[in-house]
């Protein structure tokens, strides 16, 4: 089979690879669609400090059982499916209360174990998930990524009418704003990149430049002087993180999704004087994922909508993970591998 492979030392090849072969707990699934995220672009810059190349690369994607590893599965062969990447040890006290994200021992598939930027994956049953015949598979391969916002929003304690902003308006960006306003939130969005802009401004959202106006500003007009409710960094930035302290209300909650290159200093005055809540969102748990596969069945979320590109496998380093890289006009970037039935 062919797979997109991160060899180390910044270098990403196509090579052909051997079909896994799967165990009694795993099932083989043909990749359909995969898409690519922040974090396969912080692996391709030795980011992500405990990987070992080689390794194929990616976590969101959906794809069709091939084959099965436990004969009393309630798969079959030929599901269209898509998979939750992570995944914690199983017997310590967070994953037994369900907070498997949060283990010591937490693995994500791409990382931990061979991704789906292959033609062939293989993965634990457990955390395969059959989708409706009325799911597209380039659909399917949004969910993960939904998942995030939706987990980051839960986690936000936000409620309708509340005022949050997003510094950030890339794809976890937009997702989460997106998700803010399924939950009837006034949303706000920090963004300095003009396709990214223009982007959010089609989406409907208020979007604001703090290179061409004061952010502070616009933020005391539109919310009478309080600030906003809830905010959520995405950036990674230590500038990001200064201005949700400085534009949330008193009393208000900042979430911290976007993971930094190096430790934040940040105004620990404003924290206590304002007595923010600080929240950390780590990716997402069962309920999360299975909200976010509903919010794309009953159409309450258009992939469509941050899908900006397809590409090919062999075409993916180029037309993908470059353009990227080089802050082209591109949203979410995904890769179409297999067949997969489309609706």
């Amino acid at each position: 089979m062919k797979a997109l492979v991160y060899e180390g030392n910044h270098r990403l090849t196509i090579q052909e690879k051997e079909i896994p072969t799967i165990g009694k707990d795993e099932v083989l699934i043909r990749v359909s669609y995969t898409g690519i995220c922040g974090t396969d672009i912080h692996i391709w810059h030795g980011g992500y400090g405990r990987l070992v190349p080689p390794i194929t690369i990616g976590h969101e994607f959906s794809g069709v059982i091939e084959k099965i590893g436990n004969s009393e599965s309630p798969f079959q062969v030929g599901d269209r499916v898509t998979v939750e990447p992570i995944y914690g040890c199983g017997k310590c006290e967070v994953c037994q209360n369900g907070d498997y994200n949060l283990c010591k021992e937490f693995n994500l598939i791409g990382v931990d174990a061979d991704g789906s930027m292959a033609e062939y994956i293989k993965v634990p049953e457990d955390k395969v998930f059959r989708i409706k015949s009325t799911m597209g598979s380039k659909d399917a391969a949004f969910v993960e990524p939904l998942a995030v916002g939706v987990h980051a929003v839960k986690k936000s304690g936000l409620k309708a009418k509340q005022n949050a902003l997003i510094i950030g308006g890339g794809p976890i960006g937009l997702i989460t704003a997106y998700v803010a306003r399924l939950q009837g939130a006034n949303v706000y969005i920090s963004e300095i990149n003009n396709f990214r802009k223009q982007k959010a401004e089609e989406l409907g959202f208020s979007v604001i430049d703090p290179q061409q106006e004061d952010i502070k500003n616009k933020i005391e007009l539109v919310t009478n002087g309080f600030g906003v409710d809830v905010s959520f960094e995405v950036t990674g930035t230590n500038p990001g993180l200064n201005d949700t302290l400085l534009l949330t209300s008193t009393k208000g909650t900042v979430v911290i999704i976007g993971l930094p290159n190096k430790l934040f200093t940040i105004d620990t005055y404003t924290v206590i004087a304002k007595e923010l809540n600080i929240v950390g969102s780590r990716v997402y748990t069962k309920g999360d994922f299975e909200r976010a596969i509903h919010l794309i069945e009953t159409g309450q979320f258009k992939t469509s909508d941050l899908i900006s590109h397809v590409t090919s496998l062999d075409d993916a380093i180029e037309e993908g993970f470059k353009r990227i890289d080089q802050g082209d006009d591109v949203m979410k970037v995904m890769i179409q591998i297999g067949e997969g039935g489309e609706c």
